[in-house]
């Protein structure tokens, strides 16, 4: 346990956002997160939901290498669907992993998120597979073909895109908005050895953040005034690993049911347009 405990300790994308792994046993992973200003989505907002999932994926990423005896380039993240209960700030919060099920190769993981009073923060269900030979799987066939173009211009971003939201994304996580339009927005991830975890692979946790990153500016570009709003679910799957290439996170909204507004993601690599992930973002609008 010590030597998967002392790995983690060196994942560059947990020591930015201050990490810690408690402790890990074959049925439950500790993992906290004492509050650190950067972590606020905004200075007078709460914490990001992507360091919220970054964590709640950590944690269960911990649990599988431990519980299954396995090296953690053999734990492989497939599916991930979050639920922010409350927002937090300015407190420590607490996340445990725990197995729904554990079969032979498949991992279904349960995380909360509490603070120090015992409130529910988020939760989240998760989905591994062990992998037996300690080799990611493989994308062997290409069933889908990505946007052409698949980078957007920023020749018509929205004011957003400079005036607050772009620059503050960038001074707390260095991700990059490239587009924002109504109801269309990308961001981008160059390479930088911060967005790896102790894998040397891509976090998931950055394609978490800049994917909930993405659906939220989108949204306050279609709704072209200030609001009150806030992730409530937020579903991934991811397809392959990624290593030392920029990735492209594309949201686009894709209807709105009164105070609640539904959003597609894709992320895919800068340079040959592969999937690595996609999803969906429900959000709620104080309209």
């Amino acid at each position: 346990m010590s030597e998967l405990l002392d790995q983690y300790k060196t994942d560059p994308w947990a020591v930015h956002w201050g990490i810690e792994a408690e402790s890990v046993t074959d049925d439950m992973a500790l993992v906290k997160l004492p509050y650190r200003e950067i972590q606020l989505n905004h200075a007078d907002g709460v914490v990001h939901g992507g360091v919220l999932a970054t964590v709640m994926q950590d944690a269960g990423l911990l649990l599988v290498c431990k519980g299954y005896d396995i090296q953690p380039q053999q734990a492989e993240l497939l599916d991930m669907q979050i639920s922010y209960l409350s927002g937090t700030r300015d407190k420590d919060v607490t996340v445990t992993a725990q197995y729904s099920r554990r079969g032979r190769r498949f991992a279904f993981i349960h995380a909360e998120i509490t603070d120090e009073r015992g409130r529910l923060i988020a939760n989240s269900q998760i989905l591994f597979r062990a992998q037996a030979d300690g080799e990611p799987g493989k994308s062997e066939a290409l069933i889908y073909t990505s946007p052409d173009p698949l980078q957007l211009g920023g020749e018509d971003n929205h004011p957003i895109a400079d005036g607050h939201f772009g620059p503050n994304l960038k001074a707390r996580s260095g991700l990059e908005v490239t587009h924002i339009t109504e109801c269309r927005t990308q961001v981008l991830m160059p390479v930088n050895p911060m967005y790896k975890d102790f894998r040397g692979q891509t976090a998931n946790g950055v394609i978490l953040h800049m994917a909930d990153s993405a659906g939220v500016f989108g949204l306050f570009a279609y709704v072209n005034r200030p609001v009150h709003a806030a992730t409530i679910d937020f579903k991934m799957t991811f397809c392959e690993a990624s290593r030392d290439e920029q990735l492209l996170a594309t949201s686009i909204s894709l209807k709105q049911n009164g105070n609640v507004m539904f959003n597609k993601v894709e992320v895919h690599t800068r340079s040959t347009g592969r999937l690595i992930a996609f999803g969906t973002q429900t959000f709620w609008l104080d309209i």
